[in-house]
C-alpha cells in the first residue's frame, strides 16, 4: 500500500514511465514478496536480468529491495548503452483527460467526468479571462510565455488589466487551473532538440534537468495577482486533475548517478560504475519537490514506493511515477505516492485514478485511490491496446467501482475490438464481463473498421468505428455482467468525439467523407474514401435499439480541433437548450494563378440544440470569422467561452467579441 506524507517531510516518489521499449522487472518468489536483506557490495560486474515486460501486481517491498530495484535499473540501462543499445527518450503527454458543461450562465472546461477539473488554457469565472500566450517571435525578437489578465466590462468587451510572466522566461505552460481565487499555471522547461542532438548525445540515460513548476497565484485582486506559492518537481508531468482545491499531479522522473563510465566495457569498469551507483546515498535518487526556492525535499524515499511484486534481486528499473496531491487553499498541504511502473496514460474518476500502459498487446493498469494516502490498490490487464484516434482517456469511465474499458487487439489479420468490464479483487483488478459475449456474440465493427470514438454515460456507452461508413453502436452497461449492443447506426462519415446531451440525445463531431467512394447493397472495394470536411452531427438515442441521425452540419475542406482535443468545445446547458462554440480551420486555394496557393481560414462556428423541443434539430446560429493579422497561427489551440448572449472567440494569443446574434458585430482583437 502507498504511504503519504507531507512534502515537508520529504514524501513521495516512484514510478516509471516511458514509452521507450524497456522496462525492467521478472521473476517472482513463491509468497509474492521480496526478502528484506543488505544489498551485498559484489567483487565482480552483475549479471541482471535482461528487461522484461510486467503486468502483475505492485507490492511495498521495503527499503533495501526498492533501493536494489532502482539501482539496477540505473546500471542496467548504462550498461545497455556500452553496448550499442540506445534508450529512448520518454514520451511526454499532455492531456490532455463532457459530463462538466456549464450549467449556469456562462460555459467552463469542457471535461470528461463531472467534478473531475482538467488544465487548459483558458479559465474564465464570468468575470476574468485568464489567458496561457504561447511564445512568439516578431522580427527577431522573442515574446516569452506568460498569462494575460483580462477583465470584463459592462458592454462585455475586455480590458487587458496584468500580465504573468513566468519565472523560467524559457518555459512552456502546459494548463492552468482556476479555483477560489486561486489561478494554478503548469509550466514545464522540456526543450526540443534537433534529430542529430538526441543521437549523438554522451549520455542518454541521463535525464536533462527537466522540472515541472506550478505557480499558485491569489487572484482576488485580479488587476494585482500576488504570487502565493512556487512549486518544482523533477521530472516531467503525464497528466493533471483537480477535485475543488486539491490538485492531483502524476509526473514521471528517471533516477540517475553522475559521474559514471559512458564508455565502460571492461569487467573493472563496468565493476566501478555499478559500485559507485551502490554507494550513492538513497535521497539522491529520488525526485525533489521546491518549495519557493528552497534547497528541495526527496518526495519519496524507496520505503515509500511500490514496486513489481514479481521482481528478484536481480531486476532493476530506473523510472518513478508519483502521484502528487497539492492543495491550493495551502500549497504546503502536499501529499504523495509512488509506484513503479510503466504508465503513458491517466483515467481519473472522483474517487480513484487509473494508469494505463501497453505491454505486449495488453493494456495493463493500475488503480490507485484519491483516499488520504494515495493508497496504490490493484493492477489488472486486458486484452488489446487503447489505440491512438480520439483522447486514450475517454475509452475509459469508472462507474459504481466498476471499470469499463474498450480496446482493440490489432495482432489478428483484422482488428478486434472489446469492451471489458472490471472489478477490484484483492490487488487485482479482474475481469468480470466483456463484449462480445455469449447474449451478444457480433463483433464490435465490420472487417477492417477502427474505433475512432468512445464514450460513456452511466448505464450507456457509445462506440463509433469506421472504415467505408459509421456504425454508432449503443451498449447496455446495466448490469456490469452483462453488458449488450441495444443497436447501431450506419452513415456515411464517422465521428472522433461524442458528447452526450440530456433527454436522450448525443453530439458527434468529426469528418464528412465522399458517398461516391461508398459502395452500394453491401458490395466490397478495396478504394479508400475520402474526408471531405468537418461533420456535426445530432444523433437520436432515445429508442437505443434504434438510434438515428437527426441532421447533420457540413464545413468542406475544414477540421476543429474539437475532433483531438474535447476541450475545444466551449458548451451552456440552460436546462436542456443547448449552446455550442467550436473553432474550425479551413484550407483553400486562391482563385486566380496569382494567388493559388493554400491558405487558411479561422473562425469559430456557433450552433444550437433544444433538447426539449418537439423536434429537436442541430441548428447553425453563426459562424464568427473576425479579420486576423497575416501571421498564421494554427487553429489547433483555439478556445472560446459563451456567456449568456455574449461570445469570446481565442485565437492564438488574442480574443474576440460577439454576440449570438446572426451576423453580429466582431469587436477585437484585445
Amino acid at each position: 500500500m502507498f504511504v503519504s506524507k507531507k512534502s515537508s517531510l520529504g514524501d513521495l516518489l516512484n514510478l516509471a514511465i516511458i514509452v521507450m521499449g524497456v522496462f525492467v522487472l521478472a521473476g517472482c518468489s513463491d509468497d509474492n514478496t521480496i526478502d528484506e536483506t543488505v544489498i551485498e557490495r559484489p567483487t565482480e560486474a552483475p549479471k541482471l536480468n535482461t528487461a522484461t515486460s510486467f503486468d502483475g501486481p505492485l507490492v511495498k517491498a521495503g527499503q533495501v529491495p526498492v533501493s536494489r530495484f532502482i539501482k539496477n535499473g540505473i546500471y542496467s540501462a548504462a550498461f545497455d548503452y556500452a553496448n550499442g543499445n540506445r534508450v529512448n527518450a520518454p514520451e511526454y503527454s499532455v492531456t490532455q483527460d463532457s459530463a462538466s458543461a456549464a450549467n449556469g450562465d456562462f460555459s467552463t472546461t469542457n471535461t470528461q467526468e463531472s467534478g473531475v477539473d482538467e488544465a487548459d488554457r483558458i479559465e474564465y469565472d464570468g468575470n476574468m479571462l485568464y489567458l496561457a500566450a504561447y511564445p512568439q517571435w516578431y522580427d527577431e525578437e522573442i515574446y516569452q510565455s506568460k498569462v494575460r489578465v483580462l477583465e470584463r466590462q459592462s458592454d462585455f468587451s475586455l480590458n487587458s488589466v496584468a500580465e504573468l510572466p513566468l519565472v523560467d522566461e524559457g518555459a512552456n505552460i502546459e494548463g492552468m487551473y482556476q479555483h477560489s481565487e486561486r489561478l494554478a499555471v503548469l509550466s514545464t522547461n522540456f526543450r526540443f532538440y534537433a534529430m542529430d542532438t538526441i543521437t549523438f548525445a554522451p549520455e542518454p540515460w541521463l535525464p536533462s534537468e527537466q522540472k515541472l513548476t506550478l505557480d499558485i497565484y491569489d487572484t482576488s485582486v485580479p488587476s494585482s495577482p500576488s504570487t502565493i506559492s512556487n512549486i518544482k518537481i523533477d521530472g516531467t508531468m503525464l497528466s493533471s486533475r483537480r477535485i475543488d482545491d486539491e490538485l492531483y499531479i502524476v509526473t514521471s522522473y528517471t533516477a540517475y548517478v553522475e559521474g559514471l563510465d559512458a564508455n565502460a566495457t571492461t569487467e573493472e569498469e563496468l565493476l566501478e560504475n555499478y559500485l559507485t551507483i551502490l554507494d550513492t546515498p538513497d535521497a539522491e535518487l529520488m525526485p525533489k519537490i521546491y518549495v519557493n526556492d528552497d534547497e528541495g525535499t526527496p518526495l519519496n524515499l524507496p520505503e515509500d514506493c511500490v514496486i513489481p511484486s514479481q521482481a528478484t534481486d536481480k531486476d532493476g528499473y530506473a523510472k518513478l511515477l508519483t502521484i502528487s496531491r497539492i492543495n491550493l487553499s495551502d500549497p504546503n498541504d502536499i501529499q504523495s505516492s509512488c509506484i513503479s511502473s510503466v504508465a503513458n496514460m491517466l483515467y481519473m474518476s472522483e474517487a480513484n485514478l487509473y494508469l494505463g500502459s501497453t505491454v505486449d498487446n495488453q493494456t495493463v493498469l493500475h488503480k490507485v485511490s484519491l483516499d488520504t494516502n494515495l493508497t496504490y490498490q490493484a493492477t489488472g490487464k486486458i486484452e488489446g491496446i487503447i489505440g491512438w484516434n480520439g483522447a486514450p482517456n475517454l475509452r475509459l469511465s469508472e462507474q459504481n467501482e466498476f471499470l469499463r474499458i474498450v480496446t482493440t487487439d490489432y495482432s489478428k489479420e483484422e482488428p478486434e475490438h472489446k469492451l471489458s468490464v472490471l472489478n477490484q479483487q484483492g490487488n487485482e483488478l479482474s475481469v468480470v464481463a466483456t463484449l462480445p459475449n455469449d447474449a451478444s456474440p457480433e463483433p464490435i465493427g465490420k472487417p477492417g473498421e477502427d474505433i475512432f470514438a468512445v464514450r460513456f454515460l452511466g448505464d450507456r456507452g457509445y462506440i463509433v468505428t469506421f472504415e467505408r461508413i459509421d456504425p454508432l453502436y449503443v451498449i447496455d452497461l446495466a448490469n456490469p455482467n452483462n453488458p449488450q449492443v441495444l443497436g447501431a447506426l450506419e452513415i456515411p462519415g464517422f465521428s472522433s468525439y461524442l458528447h452526450p446531451l440530456d433527454n436522450g440525445y448525443l453530439l458527434g463531431v468529426g469528418q464528412q467523407v465522399n458517398v461516391t467512394d461508398i459502395p452500394e447493397n453491401g458490395e466490397v472495394t478495396i478504394q479508400p474514401v475520402s474526408e471531405e470536411g468537418m461533420k456535426i452531427s445530432l444523433f437520436d438515442v432515445t429508442d437505443p435499439s434504434n438510434p438515428r441521425e437527426v441532421n447533420s452540419i457540413v464545413k468542406a475542406s475544414a477540421y476543429t480541433p474539437v475532433e483531438y482535443d474535447y476541450r475545444a468545445l466551449s458548451v451552456l446547458n440552460t436546462g436542456g437548450s443547448y449552446q455550442f462554440a467550436l473553432p474550425v480551420e479551413s484550407w483553400n486555394q486562391g482563385r486566380d494563378e496569382l494567388t493559388r496557393i493554400w491558405a487558411p481560414t479561422n473562425s469559430l462556428l456557433l450552433l444550437e440544440v433544444d433538447t426539449t423541443a418537439t423536434t429537436p434539430e442541430l441548428i447553425q446560429r453563426s459562424v464568427v470569422s473576425p479579420k486576423m493579422s497575416d501571421s498564421y497561427s494554427s487553429g489547433w489551440d483555439d478556445r472560446s467561452v459563451i456567456h449568456g448572449d455574449n461570445v469570446y472567440y481565442i485565437h492564438g494569443n488574442q480574443v474576440w467579441q460577439t454576440t449570438w446574434a446572426e451576423d453580429a458585430a466582431i469587436f477585437g482583437p484585445y
